[in-house]
């Protein structure tokens, strides 16, 4: 079997699924090739060869991002061939469920067969910072969710629910934050004081939004996508995010994944007694919990 993974990332963490994906897909005997999603590009891919596609992205504001939706709308995917999506965020508010809809209706357009939906947890980059206690025990949940995953789609194993009205009202209301970026990027800002001048934000900026005047001060144009790419990973917190920074939804640093993969967990981060923002992960837990176990046992 050959399969083709196709992802958006805008802080790196659905690279790190789709990769660790790829990782436990080659185990299982898998051919796996990934691509991912450049904003700058709008190319045609070739299906042919290909049993099995995926396709992975980060849920922003209850939708899949524009740069991933408008790839997706341009691809000629053949018909019959079966697909699956993986998508992660911070939470697993059921108002998420829906996120993949306009996904969903270019596939099923296309005549691909869509069998498989997995929602994978992974560390804010903007709100607030995850403890690496919590970032350690969603990691371990992805690794039993990764095996789920496979083992459902080598198996023809459907697992596909039918999405709430509630919710695809909710994902087309809020598919106005597409043009949040572009609005919002009218008041960035860059702290020369703290600028380092190492240019990281404007080399990785993946519409190119940034840029320098010839007097080396620092512009943002106006098309924007939130992904929180140039202000997580400044080394010197100097990007200022406009409204967003204004609520004190900021995070400024990656998350060291191997390193917090050698955390020991003395006792469990989230319990059935979590409440307030994380109460949502007590119900995440036990489906995956409950499906691990009926597919492989303790």
């Amino acid at each position: 079997m050959k399969c083709l993974l196709i992802y958006f990332t805008g802080t790196f963490n659905t690279r790190y699924v789709s990769r660790r994906l790829k990782e436990k897909m080659e185990a299982a005997g898998y051919e796996v090739d990934l691509y991912e999603i450049d904003p700058l590009k709008t190319e045609r891919l070739d299906f042919s060869g290909y049993d099995l596609v995926g396709l992975g992205y980060p849920i922003y504001g209850y939708n899949a991002p524009w740069p991933f939706l408008k790839f997706i709308r341009k691809q000629k995917f053949p018909k019959g061939i079966r697909t699956f999506i993986y998508k992660n965020s911070g939470e697993t508010e059921k108002v998420n469920d829906a996120s993949s809809l306009f996904v969903w209706r270019k596939l099923k357009r296309s005549g691909a067969i869509i069998e498989n939906e997995y929602h994978f947890l992974m560390p804010y980059n903007i709100h607030f910072r995850f403890d690496e206690r919590l970032v350690k025990e969603i990691l371990m949940m992805d690794e039993k969710l990764y095996d789920i995953l496979v083992h459902e789609v080598t198996h023809c194993i459907p697992n596909i629910k039918r999405y709430k009205l509630w919710h695809k009202i909710v994902t087309r209301a809020v598919s106005i934050q597409f043009i949040g970026g572009d609005v919002n990027s009218f008041l960035y800002s860059v702290d020369e004081d703290k600028c380092s001048h190492c240019d990281l934000c404007i080399k990785r900026c993946p519409t190119q939004n940034i840029f320098r005047d010839k007097d080396g001060k620092m512009h943002f144009h106006h098309h924007c996508l939130m992904c929180m790419r140039c202000s997580f990973f400044c080394p010197t917190n100097a990007i200022n995010i406009g409204f967003l920074q204004q609520w004190g939804w900021k995070v400024n640093g990656g998350y060291d994944f191997e390193k917090i993969k050698k955390i020991e967990l003395t006792e469990p981060f989230i319990t059935k007694d979590t409440q307030g923002f994380f109460h949502c992960y007590i119900e995440s837990y036990e489906n995956i919990n409950r499906r691990y176990q009926e597919l492989f046992g303790d």
